[in-house]
C-alpha cells in the first residue's frame, strides 16, 4: 500500500506500508524520511486527527481521503505531551506545568481523558471551553464543579456529568436543579440527590416516588406535601415499610397505609403513633399482617400479660421466643378480637 503525506509548505513524502499499518507506523516512517520526531508530528485525514492506533488502510479507504496531511507540533507542546503520556499520574505532570501549557487544550485534554478531575488544574479559559469540559465530566462527572458558571448551567454538559456520576447534580446551576428532566436523571441513579433539587421539584409526586422507591431515605428531603401524598406513600411503604417514619402525621394514622408498611416490615410498627400501638384492635390487625410486629406494640400493652394472653392467643405463636413463653398454650385468636 502506497502512503502519501503532504506538509503545509508543499513538502511531500511517500512510502510503502503494510495493509495492517497504523497511523503510529506512518509517523515512524515519516520520522525516518523527514527527521522530525514522532512526538512533534500531527497527521490528519481530511480535517480529522486520527489516533495513532487507527489503521491507515481504513482511513485511506474513506471518501475524499487519498493522502494524509502533516503539521509540525510546537516542540514544547510535544515535550509536555510526551511527559503526560508516559506518566502513570498525568495530573501530577499537569500540576507542575507552566501556565501556557495548562492553557493548551492539546496537552490538557489527553490528561482529562484519564483524570477528569484535573479540570481544576486547567486555565480559566479551558474550564469555560465546552468541548474540554465535556471530556472531563465524561471521565469524572463531579469535575463539573470546576467548570465555568456558564457550563454548569449548560443542560447538555450537566446531563453528561450526571450519567457518569449522579453526584455531579449538586454542582449544577440552580436553574438546572429546577429542571424536571435533569432532576429526574439524577434521582433515578442516586436518590439522595433529591436534596439538591428545587423546593418545587422536591414536592413533585413522580420525582419523589422514583427517588423513594430506590431508597426510602430520600423522603427526608421531600416536602411535607409530598410526604402527605397517600398514593406516593402507599407505593413506597409496599417496598420499604420503614418509610412510614417519613409519612405525614395524618398518614401515620391511616390504618391501611400503616398495616401495608407493617406487612412489608414488622419494624414499621415502631413508627406508628402511640395511640395505634396501644389500640388492641389495631395491634391484632398488625399481628395478622406480620406476626413479628407484636414486639413493637405499646410497652404498657405488652406489659399486661393477662390481656396479652386472653386477646392475642395463637396468633403470636409465629413470634414466640424466650421473651414470650406464656403464650404457648393460649387458645384465643387475633381474628376473634378483630371481629369484635
Amino acid at each position: 500500500m502506497k502512503v502519501t503525506i503532504y506538509g503545509i509548505g508543499g513538502s511531500c513524502w511517500q512510502f510503502d506500508a503494510e495493509e495492517s499499518a497504523t497511523v503510529g507506523d506512518a509517523k515512524a516512517s515519516l520520522e525516518e524520511l523527514s527527521g522530525v520526531a514522532v512526538r512533534e508530528q500531527r497527521l490528519f485525514a481530511d480535517v480529522v486527527e486520527p489516533d495513532d492506533s487507527e489503521v491507515l488502510a481504513k482511513l485511506l479507504a474513506l471518501d475524499d481521503v487519498d493522502f494524509l496531511s502533516y503539521v509540525r507540533r510546537d516542540p514544547e507542546e510535544a515535550r509536555w505531551l510526551e511527559k503526560v503520556g508516559n506518566s502513570p499520574f498525568p495530573q501530577d505532570m499537569l500540576r507542575s506545568a507552566p501556565e501556557d501549557i495548562r492553557n493548551n487544550a492539546n496537552v490538557v485534554v489527553p490528561v482529562l481523558r484519564r483524570h477528569g478531575y484535573s479540570l481544576k488544574l486547567a486555565s480559566a479559559e479551558l474550564r469555560a471551553d465546552r468541548d474540554v469540559v465535556l471530556v472531563a465530566v465524561a471521565q469524572a462527572g463531579a469535575a463539573l464543579q470546576h467548570a465555568s458558571d456558564d457550563l454548569r448551567a449548560d443542560k447538555g454538559v450537566v446531563l453528561v456529568a450526571i450519567r457518569q456520576n449522579a453526584a455531579a447534580f449538586a454542582f449544577a446551576d440552580a436553574v438546572l436543579r429546577a429542571d424536571r428532566e435533569v432532576v429526574m436523571a439524577a434521582v433515578s441513579v442516586q436518590s439522595n440527590m433529591l436534596r439538591h433539587a428545587s423546593e418545587e421539584l422536591r414536592g413533585d409526586s413522580e420525582i419523589v416516588r422514583i427517588a423513594a422507591l430506590r431508597d426510602a431515605m430520600a423522603l427526608e428531603y421531600a416536602t411535607e406535601a409530598a410526604r402527605n401524598d397517600r398514593d406516593v406513600m402507599l407505593d413506597v411503604v409496599q417496598k420499604h415499610g420503614h418509610a412510614l417514619r417519613f409519612a405525614s402525621l395524618a398518614l401515620q394514622y391511616d390504618w391501611e397505609l400503616v398495616l401495608t408498611a407493617i406487612e412489608c416490615d414488622a419494624g414499621a410498627m415502631k413508627h406508628a403513633p402511640h395511640d395505634l400501638r396501644t389500640n388492641i384492635h389495631f395491634v391484632c390487625k398488625a399481628v395478622l399482617a406480620n406476626s413479628c410486629s407484636l414486639q413493637y406494640a405499646g410497652e404498657e400493652f405488652r406489659a399486661n400479660e393477662t390481656v396479652f394472653a386472653d386477646t392475642i392467643g395463637q396468633q403470636i405463636r409465629a413470634c414466640q421466643s424466650a421473651n414470650y413463653p406464656l403464650f404457648a398454650d393460649t387458645q384465643n385468636t387475633c381474628s376473634v378480637v378483630c371481629a369484635n
